[in-house]
């Protein structure tokens, strides 16, 4: 037993002088430029683009989230493996939406996009002005680096409208 605690202990303090090793031959600065580069590079090869849409854009709720959360839990082609669902106080209809964490596919002028909505815990702040809340959500986009030119704005403004038009229609109930 005493042989490979030795052992043991030998093997750690290779481990640390070969970290400080890497440390004093390779700052951070050379460390980060060499992972740009390889994402850089990684990017080059990657046939994807992805797009962030978060709940809280700075302080501010960011409009288009509430957008695409409204358009994904109307749309009819809604197919994920996993769905929410939820009926408001005072309404009839069921909406349903993407789970945390999970992805569904949705289709726009014959091109194929994959949303998913993204569910983390926040960190705790203990000097916060405004309560945030414990978990950040948001929404990934992913289309082709070959179809975002044609796609992408066009898309995002047709999710607006539809909200827009979803947002009428629940007010017309209401009235």
């Amino acid at each position: 037993m005493k042989e490979y605690c030795g052992s043991l202990a030998s093997i750690l303090g290779m481990l640390a002088f070969c970290q400080s090793l890497l440390q004093v031959l390779c700052p951070p600065e050379r460390r980060f430029a060499t992972l740009k580069l390889f994402h850089r590079i990684f990017n080059m090869f990657t046939s994807y683009c992805y797009f962030d849409i978060t709940e809280i854009d700075g302080v501010n709720t960011n409009e288009l989230y509430n957008a695409v959360q409204l358009y994904l839990s109307s749309s009819v082609s809604i197919s994920g493996s996993r769905l929410s669902l939820t009926r408001a106080l005072n309404s009839s209809a069921i909406t349903f939406g993407l789970t945390n964490n999970d992805t569904l596919f949705d289709t726009f002028n014959g091109v194929a996009v994959l949303w998913e909505h993204i569910v983390t815990e926040r960190q705790a702040l203990t000097s916060s002005w405004r309560p945030l809340p414990d978990e950040k959500r948001g929404f990934t986009l992913r289309i082709k680096k070959k179809d975002e030119s044609l796609i992408l704005d066009s898309y995002l403004d047709y999710i607006m409208e539809k909200a827009n038009e979803i947002r009428r229609k629940n007010e017309e109930v209401w009235i």
